[in-house]
């Protein structure tokens, strides 16, 4: 009896255990969390956070003004929000659900013609484009001499055009600029000389780029400057009278004495009864022509050649050297651009001019020289380009975009007929933005002729190809 006893509350007590064994398996997750409640309450806590901060991120992009994040349950009202809101943008507005964002008040939609407009602007927005410098604010500076600030102004206006005239005219400038100048005291004249060119150089290219031609010279003339520093003690009067006399030299031999030798050398392709072909105007293919005419008239009073003048708008300069040319007895033929196909199958020689030579061999001149190169080499007729070697260029140019001017666009609209279109100045975009009629006036200066349509290049230093401007750019200092 005293053994059974025992064994009677045995068996209550096994069968109150029995009941608690399956409610750990059927609530397998709450008693996970409970252990951890006391031991792990910090990292929950941070998950909670990062939740918190989820939720708030969604909900301050447009998913909704409610906070998911309870504690021990996923955001999921915030993302269904999102999705929404994202569907939104696409789908038609409705009564319910988020609200459509909403737009400033100065928002348009973009049409087709301010797309191909942004278009245009971001592909010539980089060009220099020609505008009247401000002389009010130059003088009042202070820090530019009057013949820089006139030169300035006949630069941008074009009644300083060519690369030889702006050149003569730039490197005139600083030579009585340098006359002019006084060194300040306990200052070096090598030294504080470039310091005073250099706003005057800066104020030039803003009126107009000075090309390649510009560069090489302004480059020549700061290594002169500084060449004074290795010529030992010397005054003040006997350097500037130095610098002025290197210019003096520099201007007679790259440009007078290299025209000069360049038309003795270019004319002798020209022979008796033939047809040369150039395009607007040159001053070197000008001389080749005028020089040219004049020995086959002493020799021969009845010999001659003709000349066929190709002009284009806005420009036309052609009527300069067709002025130039009728006036010296050559018979010419003025035409525009567009009927040049039906002059060249009778042309013998077509000379162009050039405002550089790059290093691969690209004529950089007068927009519509490639049109003609192209078209002559077409018709098998060779091409010859004056350039003097001062204008050889480093740079390689592979288009006429990449380096370019943008043309004054006064004259690209009035048409000789006097048909008057409505059509006022102030109502054109001269800087690519678009007018009050819809138009954009585009007039891109030069362009780029590739090597393989030059025949060859007459130089001061004897004809070349034209790919071997590398080589005379390497001997550039013992050209004369």
């Amino acid at each position: 009896m005293v053994s059974e006893s025992p064994s009677e509350p045995s068996k209550p007590a096994n069968q109150g255990k029995q009941p608690k064994q399956p409610k750990p398996q059927n609530q397998n997750q709450n008693p996970k969390p409970e252990k951890g409640a006391s031991g792990g309450e910090k990292a929950k806590s941070a998950k909670d956070l990062k939740k918190e901060k989820r939720a708030a991120a969604v909900a301050a992009r447009g998913g909704g003004g409610e906070n998911p994040a309870a504690e021990g349950g996923r955001p999921t009202l915030s993302v269904s929000n999102s999705v929404d809101s994202r569907q939104a943008s696409f789908a038609p507005p409705t009564t319910s659900g988020p609200s459509k964002p909403q737009r400033p008040t100065n928002f348009s939609e973009p049409s087709g013609l301010s797309l191909s407009t942004i278009q245009q602007n971001l592909f010539f927005s980089h060009l220099p484009h020609q505008e009247s410098p401000d002389t009010s604010a130059a003088l009042i500076n202070g820090k530019l001499h009057p013949i820089i600030i006139r030169l300035g102004v006949l630069m941008s206006s074009g009644q300083l055009r060519g690369a030889n005239a702006r050149t003569m005219g730039m490197m005139s400038a600083f030579r009585e600029v340098i006359r002019d100048y006084e060194c300040p005291d306990q200052a070096v004249l090598w030294k504080d000389l470039p310091i005073y060119l250099s706003p005057m150089i800066a104020w030039l290219e803003g009126c107009r780029p000075k090309g390649v031609g510009g560069g090489n010279a302004i480059r020549w003339l700061k290594s002169e400057i500084n060449r004074l520093g290795e010529q030992g003690d010397r005054s003040e009067a006997e350097q500037k009278d130095y610098l002025v006399e290197a210019i003096g030299l520099y201007l007679r031999d790259r440009i007078e004495f290299a025209d000069k030798v360049i038309a003795d050398n270019a004319k002798e392709k020209i022979r008796n009864g033939d047809t040369v072909v150039t395009y607007a105007r040159s001053s070197v293919v000008e001389r080749v022509l005028l020089e040219a005419h004049r020995d086959m008239k002493a020799s021969d009073p009845e010999a001659g050649f003709k000349v066929v003048v190709v002009d284009s708008r806005p420009l036309l300069e052609g009527r300069q050297s067709l002025e130039a040319l009728t006036s010296a007895g050559i018979p010419c033929t003025y035409i525009l651009l567009p009927l040049l196909s039906s002059i060249l199958p009778q042309a013998d020689l077509v000379l162009l001019g050039g405002s550089a030579l790059h290093s691969d061999g690209a004529l950089y001149s007068r927009s519509g020289t490639a049109i003609v190169s192209m078209l002559a080499k077409e018709h098998r007729v060779p091409v010859v380009a004056c350039v003097e070697t001062y204008k050889f260029g480093e740079k390689v140019v592979l288009d006429g975009v990449a380096t370019n001017e943008l043309g004054s666009v006064e004259n690209l609209l009035s048409i000789p007929n006097n048909v008057n279109f409505g059509i006022k100045k102030d109502d054109l975009s001269t800087t690519g933005g678009v007018g009050k009629h819809n138009l954009t006036p585009l007039h891109l200066v030069y362009d780029v002729t590739p090597p393989s349509l030059i025949t060859a290049v007459c130089t001061e230093i004897g004809f070349i190809p034209p790919s071997s401007v590398p080589t005379v750019l390497g001997k550039a200092s013992s050209v004369v």
